[in-house]
């Protein structure tokens, strides 16, 4: 896809706005006690594909960082999974024409003992270790779940989202939260289109979009340092 002059610039200022969003939050950010990691639609259906693309290896790299960074620590935050998969074969949870069924067509009528329904392996999910999993069938993270009750139970004020894909779970998810009074962070490393070339989506939700709610997009970096702060982690 060639693109014009106008594209390429409004790509570069995306990427400069991402950049100084990060740049402008204070080096001392700290998550707090009861904030909660949220790790979205990280499947294998989605992931392995972009697993041989630059993009694709830098994400996977920088959401597995992220992910065993947050098991080392001595007082874990709650930590969730979300999994795409339906209840049995006639996908009850979304109808033919549904929008949510189009944008995940090739998983077919996956139910949760097919493979590509899994965690993506490079990422480590510890349910032993306090981890929760949950099955979604929708854009948002909470549809047809127990997310918001787990999240007010537990006392979360603070969320932290990593997913797949940018203008789909994390955007979603990013607004709905937002909306019931949580604390929003997104990692922007953490976050990717599908394809992973799409042209400017990625940085125009992450410095355009996300901001005005507002929510704070942060670097992996910026996170990491966050919760050595943080904490202890209630949970």
């Amino acid at each position: 896809m060639k693109l014009s002059f106008s594209s390429i610039l409004l790509l570069s200022l995306s990427s400069v706005a991402v950049a100084q969003n990060a740049t402008n939050l204070s080096s001392s950010l700290n998550f707090g006690t009861h904030y909660a990691v949220l790790n979205l639609d990280l499947i294998t259906a989605l992931v392995s594909p972009l697993s041989a693309t630059p993009a694709g290896s830098e994400f996977i790299s920088s959401v597995s960082r992220w992910i065993d960074a947050v098991h080392a620590l001595p007082s874990r935050p709650l930590t969730i999974f979300t999994r795409i998969f339906f209840s049995n074969a006639r996908r009850p949870e979304v109808g033919p024409n549904a929008p949510f069924a189009k944008t995940i067509a090739g998983l077919g009528n996956a139910t949760a003992d097919n493979p590509i329904t899994e965690v993506f392996p490079a990422f480590t999910v510890d349910e032993a270790g306090g981890d929760v999993v949950l099955q979604k069938a929708r854009f948002y993270a909470g549809a047809g779940n127990a997310l918001e009750e787990i999240l007010k139970t537990q006392g979360i004020d603070t969320v932290i989202l990593s997913g797949i894909r940018t203008s789909g779970v994390i955007l979603s998810t990013a607004y709905h939260l937002f909306d019931l009074d949580y604390k929003v962070y997104v990692i922007a490393n953490n976050t990717i289109e599908s394809p992973p070339d799409t042209p400017g989506i990625n940085d125009a939700i992450l410095a355009g979009i996300i901001p005005k709610l507002p929510a704070n997009v942060i670097t992996l970096d910026q996170a990491l340092a966050a919760i050595a702060r943080s904490g202890p982690a209630v949970y």
